[in-house]
């Protein structure tokens, strides 16, 4: 039951991840008193070019409702990366001023995440936020938050990647459409001047020399006058009939191109409603209707459709890094309870190989270390931090199991001493009580009124959200 209660602990969301960032925007100011002097009115020269409207942007309903669910995951991992911290560090039986020695005797002056941690809540104990006491889940309970919560993160993110995917679907259809037109309007100008070229072609000026000259000869030729008549008649027909082709052609075509410009223009002065959020710095929706032309809309159409596909690699990039940590994790987190079930076994009786036991702490901490490089090489920030917190565990305990064991360290040569067979029986019994002892509750210390619980859930001790998902790649 107390499992339950502080694994659900974490699953409460903090209002603020309901939140529309952008709600400032776009909704009415408080008010707050009235003004000392009315507003001086504007010039009478100002223009519509001069004082154009604000347009606020508003992201869409359904992509809102899956960035605020991804938000929420990515808190919940947090909390549960710093429970995860808090169960192995704070429950050593080193307390502070031997963690300090031993900081001395390494000649390592770096904090670890305990101590930045610690010395947060410290700092965070007086503040009047500290309210209520949440229960802090187990260090196995953890672990699974977390291999759940990456889990859930990765599916957000598909469903993500599938709403802008659709996006970028219809922002195709329409640039597919415009450049359709734009052809297809080339295509009509070219074959009008085509035409009108070709008006007065050299058939049509022989025609007319030949009419003309016949006119001479019918004058001339009066006793011809009734077949050259006929043949003048003939040959006025003839070259009417091409000029009346060409007037036809002239007509069609200009008809096509007059219903597609009017198309066209209906198209630039109400753009199709899309769920896109428009993100592009041309100004073309912030221009009159009469300043728009189809290139430009072809221009801030395809504008759109780049941003968006490098806003859609970036989230199937995320997608497929969570993905792959799930199984990830689940390698490291079974390396260490192997290696915990390994010394809990031997430490029932007496302990056959200290050096085999030993030896196997060292590769464990070798095996973190390569996973630890292979993260950070990735860029997956929380399981850098999940595997840090595993392998300080791992390094804080090998003196102290080296100790109980009877087993000098490269650096406590000199200071070693003789340790008798009672001694050594004793060390080899307390093997469990090491990873035993460090999992029980840390004591708070005097003059303090919090516990670490209180303390963990301080507001002011929370890390920077910018250490949940690697950003490197530029959208603007």
């Amino acid at each position: 039951m107390s499992l339950f209660n502080s694994v659900s602990g974490f699953l409460s969301p903090i209002p603020k991840s309901f939140e529309d960032p952008h709600a400032h925007e776009h909704e009415l100011p408080l008010y707050h008193s009235p003004p000392s002097s009315p507003p001086i009115p504007p010039p009478i020269a100002s223009t519509v070019l001069w004082s154009s409207p604000l347009t606020f942007r508003r992201v869409p309903e359904g992509l809102l409702v899956i960035q605020r669910k991804a938000r929420y995951l990515e808190q919940q991992l947090q909390e549960l990366l710093d429970a995860q911290s808090e169960q192995l560090f704070d429950t050593g039986e080193v307390d502070a001023t031997s963690a300090r020695d031993y900081a001395i005797s390494t000649g390592s002056t770096t904090p670890t995440l305990s101590s930045l941690r610690s010395q947060s809540r410290d700092e965070g104990s007086s503040s009047p936020r500290s309210g209520s006491i949440k229960r802090r889940p187990e260090l196995g309970a953890a672990r699974r938050g977390i291999r759940t919560r990456l889990k859930r993160l990765a599916h957000t993110k598909a469903e993500e990647h599938e709403y802008l995917e659709e996006d970028l679907r219809e922002l195709q259809g329409i640039i597919d459409t415009l450049e359709d037109w734009n052809q297809r309007r080339s295509r009509l100008q070219g074959r009008i001047r085509h035409i009108e070229g070709k008006s007065h072609d050299a058939r049509s000026d022989a025609l007319h020399a030949e009419a003309a000259r016949l006119a001479r000869e019918i004058r001339l030729k009066e006793e011809e006058l009734a077949s050259l008549k006929r043949r003048h008649r003939k040959v006025l027909d003839e070259l009417a009939d091409v000029e009346n082709s060409v007037e036809a052609k002239l007509s069609s075509y200009k008809n096509a191109l007059s219903f597609l410009d009017k198309e066209i223009q209906t198209f630039l002065a109400k753009p199709p409603n899309t769920r896109h959020v428009p993100t592009s710095s041309t100004p073309f929706s912030s221009l009159p209707v009469e300043r728009r032309t189809l290139e430009m809309a072809l221009e801030y159409w395809q504008d759109e459709q780049k941003r968006l596909t490098t806003v859609l690699q970036e989230v199937d990039r995320e997608r497929a890094a969570l993905e792959e940590g799930v199984p990830f994790w689940d390698d490291i987190v079974q390396k260490v309870t192997s290696y915990v079930s390994t010394v809990r076994e031997q430490s029932g009786g007496r302990v056959r190989d200290p050096q085999s036991l030993i030896a196997e702490l060292e590769s464990t901490i070798t095996y973190l270390e390569d996973k630890l490089e292979y993260a950070s090489s990735r860029n997956w920030n929380p399981l850098v931090c999940a595997i840090q917190a595993e392998l300080e565990t791992l390094k804080q305990a090998k003196p102290i199991l080296q100790e109980k064991l009877g087993i000098p360290s490269k650096k406590g040569k000199e200071k070693m001493v003789q340790v008798s067979d009672t001694e050594g029986s004793a060390a080899e019994d307390n093997v469990e009580g090491l990873f035993q002892s460090r999992r029980r509750s840390h004591t708070p210390q005097a003059g303090n009124g919090l516990t670490s619980e209180q303390r963990y859930f301080d507001d002011d001790g929370d890390p920077d959200p910018n250490l949940l998902i690697s950003h490197d790649t530029d959208t603007d």
